[in-house]
């Protein structure tokens, strides 16, 4: 998680809030426009310290209305040493910064957290039992303003965009954070003793407040776009551009009522506006996942979350229309998800590699239902289906749950079952077969089973772990990410994680991972087995270091067996100042060469840096180089090597509006590629851009390059809040 929220108090205490006298929203805490507001402070530092007193004093004040949640925060600074810079929303993390977070449903099963670095950029996430969702996104409102020795954030939270049952005394648990840097060092505080022996992070505080004649207005979020564009490619000497495009479409919300909402999207358009950072996919047969970042699909994602992959949502891809319902009960959560897809990837796992294709129009469905306990805990079902319009289906469906017991342990199961009927269609080329059913889609039936089970031991300094999983043979998610099947995986883990008592030591944090893993296919074969050592240490002056050394027995690839290989990797960064952020890895190991027609084992080389330089407050430079090598062990012969460059310029000219420009070239593919883009986003929902890229290609047998593509494109998309 964001290192924000392990706690827990020794004592209850209840927030009694008065509702008059509500402050300016101006972002100056004035303590006398707060003075009938509940007062307290963030008083015990977690990280580095271990619940040792705050290195600084905040003070945090909370009142409402009945239709908004006020929050004050003074957090008392060096303010020559103050991390702040202006920057689009959510990329405050690396800044100082204040958070609230609270428990509607007081469970555990996530918790909201809302906050703001000095300028007022606004940073936000959802804490889940098992994790963080940092893509999720509230429409609130945040100022700031920096005076001789803090800096105020203040912060209005309408309760309309919230989703919890409304009574005439509702009690919301609530945590109060706060990130700021001490002697160059990252120091991490909150406002109640950490309890380390406690997994269930959210459900540790038993502060609350309570919160009486609240309106519980539903939602009704109007969201249309337009969107144009202009491309063209490369046709003998020149670029031949094609007809101007355009599109409109619309998305929206409705609240049903304070506990259910109902969301639609008509002709939308699911482009990104941060484009994906390019993989390195040499010595790979299995396709390569990217994130989801698309609002439409991060409400209610927790719903949806699943250890065997059961669901990926990028699959839908370019869809007609969609509807979405989600519904947050008192102890019961549901997702269903529906669309009709214009173009929907189609993938085929396998045990030594996997296989895609574009599909073509299908209607899916997503399906989720859970029953919640305390401390986060759940039971449910999961199921997905997919229809292609010219025949041809795919359906799982499955059981699963999360269980906290007796304080220290956490139980995670997930049950699949399978069922394919491939179309009859051409996206797939390819004449192999897996356990006796081809990969090419001429109509044959499939079914298949996958497991996952993990059992967590966690204290204050040792943590063990054991996982299995498998997906059998023909085993497929035709929504979600499963690339690899007919293979059986355990893993057991054992950590420790010292804490030094005095934090002007040299050593911050040390942690110290060993474990071994193995995975056998379905005729018993062992693939895989392996003992491993991960260690992380974070050090004096915010430096931090990753070793990891794994030895690998044996590893099987398409029946060539490579034994007693073994790989060295280091991690470090280094953060001195708001102005430089370095990171840099090496990997030295001895690896399959994964090619099926001749496999063997080579020595390998991956190197890389990805950096931050804050030229100013309003200027952020992000160099990164990837670089990868493969050489035959016994000639030291190239198998391959390549680098993939990558430079981001971003200029912040105010909290909303960004001129951004991104660079990259390919040595794998010879090119390169320049993206600039300038946005205007408002609100998490609002926005407008006008962007291009230009794709270059080296031209053959010479050093120069050559335009083979040009995309300009912009689009308008505006929150009307009904």
């Amino acid at each position: 998680m964001k290192a924000f929220f392990p706690i827990l108090l020794t004592f209850t205490t209840t927030f009694l809030f008065a509702q008059n006298n509500i402050p300016d929203f101006d972002g100056i805490v004035n303590q006398e426009e707060w003075q009938n507001a509940q007062e307290f402070l963030i008083g015990y530092e977690i990280e580095p310290g271990d619940n040792s007193p705050a290195p600084q004093k905040t003070t945090v004040f909370i009142t409402y209305s009945p239709t908004d949640l006020y929050v004050g925060f003074i957090a008392q600074a060096d303010m020559q040493q103050l991390r702040s810079s202006i920057r689009n929303r959510d990329e405050g993390w690396q800044d100082d910064n204040v958070m609230i977070g609270f428990d509607a449903y007081g469970d555990g099963r996530y918790m909201i957290a809302l906050g703001a670095n000095p300028e007022g950029n606004q940073i936000d996430l959802k804490v889940l039992p098992n994790g963080d969702d940092d893509n999720y996104d509230v429409n609130f409102y945040s100022k700031a303003s920096k005076q001789e020795n803090a800096y105020h954030v203040e912060l209005k939270i309408p309760f309309a965009n919230l989703q919890f049952k409304p009574a005439a005394e509702m009690r919301w648990k609530v945590v109060l954070a706060r990130n700021t840097f001490t002697d160059d060092t990252r120091s991490q505080s909150i406002n109640f003793r950490l309890d380390r022996n406690n997994p269930c992070v959210v459900c540790q505080t038993p502060d609350e407040i309570v919160l009486k004649e609240v309106e519980a207005k539903n939602r009704v979020n109007l969201l249309p776009y337009v969107f144009g564009g202009l491309s063209g490619e490369r046709v003998a000497n020149q670029l031949d551009y094609g007809s101007p495009m355009g599109n409109i479409g619309l998305s929206g919300l409705f609240d049903l009522n304070s506990v259910t909402s109902l969301e639609f999207a008509l002709n939308p358009d699911f482009s990104q506006v941060e484009a994906d950072v390019s993989q390195v996919n040499a010595n790979t047969t299995f396709a390569l996942f990217f994130p989801e970042r698309r609002p439409y699909f991060n409400e209610g994602n927790e719903i949806i979350n699943s250890n065997l992959n059961t669901v990926y949502t990028r699959t839908i891809n370019d869809p007609l229309a969609s509807t979405k319902l989600i519904h947050q009960g008192d102890n019961q959560r549901v997702y269903w998800l529906a669309a009709y897809d214009q173009a929907s990837p189609y993938l085929i796992a396998g045990e030594n590699g996997s296989t895609s294709g574009e599909g073509g129009q299908a209607f899916s469905n997503i399906f989720s239902y859970q029953r919640t306990f305390n401390k986060g805990s759940y039971v449910g079902l999961l199921s997905t289906n997919r229809f292609f319009k010219g025949g041809g289906n795919g359906h799982v469906v499955g059981i699963n749950g999360l269980l906290r017991f007796a304080e220290l342990y956490t139980l995670n199961f997930e049950i699949n079952k399978s069922l394919i009927k491939e179309p009859n269609a051409d996206w797939i080329d390819s004449d192999e077969s897996i356990n006796g059913k081809s990969l090419r889609l001429d109509g044959e039936k499939k079914q298949g089973d996958g497991l996952y089970f993990s059992l967590e031991r966690n204290t204050r300094n040792w943590n063990t772990e054991l996982y299995y999983f498998h997906y059998s043979p023909n085993y497929e998610a035709p929504l979600g990410f499963v690339t690899q099947n007919s293979i059986r995986n355990m893993q057991l883990s054992h950590s420790y994680t010292h804490f030094p008592k005095n934090k002007e030591g040299i050593i911050q944090r040390l942690n110290v991972n060993v474990g071994s893993e193995f995975t056998f296919n379905y005729n018993r074969l062992r693939k895989y087995f392996d003992v491993f050592n991960n260690t992380f240490i974070q050090w004096k002056g915010n430096f931090r270091t990753g070793f990891n050394l794994i030895h690998i027995v044996n590893e099987e690839f398409a029946g060539f067996i490579g034994r007693n290989l073994t790989e060295i990797s280091m991690f470090n960064g280094y953060n001195p100042s708001e102005n430089i952020n370095l990171r840099a890895f090496v990997s030295f190991s001895e690896s399959i060469r994964y090619d099926e027609d001749d496999p063997s084992v080579g020595r390998a080389l991956f190197v890389g840096t990805f950096n931050n330089f804050q030229i100013s407050p309003k200027l952020r430079l992000s160099p990164s180089l990837r670089y990868s090598e493969l050489r035959a062990k016994t000639d030291n012969s190239l198998y391959f090597k390549g680098y993939i460059g990558r430079v981001n310029a971003n200029y912040q000219f105010n909290q909303n509006l960004s001129f951004r420009l991104i660079g990259e070239y390919n040595d794998f593919d010879k090119g390169f590629f320049v993206q600039p883009l300038l946005k205007w986003n408002p609100n998490p929902f609002t926005i407008f851009y006008i962007g291009g890229t230009n794709g270059y290609s080296r031209i053959e047998n010479r050093s120069d390059f050559q335009v083979e593509n040009s995309q300009l494109y912009f689009k308008f998309q505006y929150l009307f809040d009904l």
